[in-house]
């Protein structure tokens, strides 16, 4: 995701903060305070309330600090990583990981898991496959699709139970946290202001947003989504959101194009291939790591399965928006009509 565009989208939808409906209560005199920062190749916003402004700022530095913890666990870029000792050891015995990594590699198999397979972490080998199809701008070889596919399957990690110990089994398999890191990230800078006594706060790591409380005198954070249709533009109804998180996934600038043609930068790890269809996916998790990984494993689960999925979840709601016979069309879990704000302010 574009450093540009991600300042953007959080910096608008940070904008919306405050505007929902004031309450009456005792009010404590708090300060707003935010700052941004540039980990994990994106960009980050952290805004608390707090007693003071000496007390945010050392809250705020405290949550970056954390998710630069997570970076230096779970980066693919950085060799010394955790991550990639262990992508480097596959096909080898299992290896001692941090707990950052374990935490999420242990999360990562309970959500493939639920969802078939659709979410999977072991898509290495495709994104790198696709980020070489891209860039030539032809599409690869049947041959070359199928290498790379028989080195995707998560039930091919093996996670120990009690330590945070890891195995990949498979010579040549490639984990890629892309689609939980961020939302791994964002759980541990609330985590940070937890410790630092911040009760009121929003966070937002690229696509994924967790907040906490809700802005003195109000009712909740506003947070905005972004309109495929109109990519510097918001959908009408903002969110309004309270100790929930937030994550959307799709296709507004990131993406590929193969002999004219887009496509998505979303991959489906059971045909190996770009999903079709989805342009994005909204999900409502009570965490942002839930929140992060659902919102691409609904993209490839497709409109249908995907609100069919989220239906039967007491703790996630989605909306997914997808083109068919040429126009977009949305589709709402019953539960995210609730969370969405109308312009009087109510929900």
């Amino acid at each position: 995701m574009a450093l540009g565009r991600c300042k953007a989208l959080w910096m608008t939808a940070l904008a919306l903060v405050g505007c929902s409906p004031p309450v009456r209560a005792a009010e404590v005199p708090l300060v707003r305070v935010s700052d941004g920062a540039t980990p994990m190749g994106t960009y980050m916003v952290v805004t608390v309330y707090a007693p003071d402004e000496a007390t945010g700022r050392a809250a705020i530095a405290a949550a970056f600090a954390r998710v630069e913890e997570v970076e230096a666990a779970t980066s693919h870029y950085r060799e010394a990583s955790d991550l990639s000792r262990l992508n480097r050891s596959a096909g080898g015995p299992p290896i001692a990981v941090s707990r950052h990594l374990w935490t999420v590699l242990r999360r990562a198999a309970e959500i493939s898991e639920e969802t078939g397979g659709a979410f999977d972490v072991t898509v290495g080998p495709l994104v790198e496959l696709w980020k070489r199809t891209w860039k030539k701008g032809t599409p690869p070889t049947e041959g070359e699709v199928a290498a790379a596919r028989a080195l995707v399957d998560y039930r091919l990690v093996c996670v120990a139970a009690n330590e945070p110990r890891a195995q990949l089994l498979k010579p040549g398999m490639r984990l890629d946290l892309g689609a939980i890191g961020k939302g791994y990230a964002a759980d541990q800078a609330i985590a940070a202001l937890h410790e630092r006594g911040i009760a009121i706060a929003l966070v937002a790591v690229a696509g994924d947003i967790r907040a906490i409380g809700a802005p003195p005198g109000r009712q909740w954070w506003l947070v905005g989504i972004r309109d495929p249709a109109r990519p510097d533009g918001i959908l009408p109804a903002p969110l309004g959101i309270r100790d929930r998180s937030v994550s959307t996934s799709g296709d507004y600038e990131q993406f590929g194009m193969v002999a004219g043609r887009r496509e998505s930068h979303i991959l489906d790890p059971r045909s190996a291939k770009p999903v079709e269809g989805v342009r994005s996916v909204t999900v409502v998790a009570p965490d942002s790591i839930t929140a992060d990984a659902y919102a691409t494993a609904l993209s490839v689960l497709g409109p249908d399965a995907a609100i069919a999925f989220a239906e039967k979840r007491a703790d996630i709601e989605a909306l997914v928006i997808y083109e068919r016979d040429g126009k977009l069309h949305t589709a709402r879990s019953k539960g995210f009509e609730k969370l969405e704000v109308t312009p009087a302010g109510t929900r």
